[in-house]
């Protein structure tokens, strides 16, 4: 039976991801920070191994007992660029010569605004402030290919579905004051990717991706920011009920990151489903929001 090493497997992406491959027969080994992270992870049917993102040193021994090494945390802080690249060069140097199989979860926001060109897993890097350093990253996993590594990188776009992602954001605050919001003039496109259309990507290229494989996770639908809002404020019964929110106001609560939010990205997936034969089976956004319906409505109105 092969063995997963995960970090993060609690959170949104992990999650998910941890779940598709205990469902293939894997035995899920997750990194623990915390007693409740412990407790909640073996509910799942997991084993814990305790440490912290931090201090990677403290689980080099179970990324060297895996097969596979899936690495989808992060701190969210302003040091997460520093924690990440730490985290990523000791899980590289650990599974340096072994041929075993590496997947780095990074992010579309590395491509910057791709305006009206569909951007596709061979378009130039273009990256935001808030996520230069992860091109130099992206990279060297990618190059980790030359070294006895079978590294791939996951480009996942804007995550939706199972009542989580900036979707829930976006629901939990319209509930809570009667309109849903968008920032700035809302008419920058978004790409989305369903939680479980993405968690199979996973699993799928770890069975089949070569080594040094650049991966991007799109539905192909991008919609706009507002659209966005517009289909929230249906599901949730306040059709119409959308309002702009300040750039400058939105980034007193999300910081840098509100460059990313407003970025106008259209993202192609199509040679990553091409080469790897990945079907898009969930539903689209439009479909999904009853999810989000059933699990916020009412619950946070004044």
């Amino acid at each position: 039976m092969a063995n997963l090493f995960i970090t993060n497997a609690t959170g949104y992406i992990g999650s998910a991801v941890a779940e598709q491959f205990k469902s293939h027969g894997y035995t899920v080994t997750a990194l623990a920070r915390s007693d409740k992270a412990v407790e909640e992870l073996q509910k799942r049917g997991y084993k814990p191994y305790r440490g912290d993102l931090r201090k990677p040193q403290e689980f080099e021994q179970a990324i060297k007992e895996a097969d596979v090494v899936i690495h989808t945390a992060a701190t969210n802080d302003k040091d997460f660029g520093t924690v990440d690249q730490a985290a990523t060069e000791v899980i590289l140097n650990a599974l340096k010569g072994t041929d075993k199989t590496f997947i780095y979860t990074s992010g579309v926001w590395v491509l910057g605004n791709t305006g009206s060109i569909l951007a596709d897993e061979t378009t130039p890097a273009n990256p935001i402030p808030f996520v230069t350093w992860r091109v130099e990253l992206e990279n060297k996993v990618l190059e980790a290919k030359n070294y006895g590594v079978r590294s791939i990188v996951i480009r996942p776009t804007v995550v939706y579905g199972r009542e989580g992602g900036l979707i829930a954001s976006i629901y939990a605050t319209a509930q809570k004051d009667g309109y849903a919001r968008y920032i700035g003039e809302g008419q920058n496109h978004v790409s989305l990717i369903h939680i479980d259309d993405l968690s199979n990507l996973y699993y799928i290229a770890a069975e089949k991706a070569q080594a040094g494989a650049l991966l991007h996770a799109s539905n192909d639908e991008p919609q706009t920011l507002k659209q966005i809002a517009e289909l929230v404020a249906v599901a949730g019964g306040q059709p119409g009920q959308v309002k702009s929110w300040p750039i400058e106001e939105a980034r007193k609560i999300y910081g840098p990151a509100v460059d990313g939010f407003v970025l106008d990205q259209k993202i192609d997936s199509k040679k990553t489903r091409e080469l790897l034969a990945w079907q898009l089976k969930a539903p689209s956004l439009a479909n999904e929001l009853p999810v989000y319906e059933r699990a916020y409505a009412g619950s946070t109105k004044k």
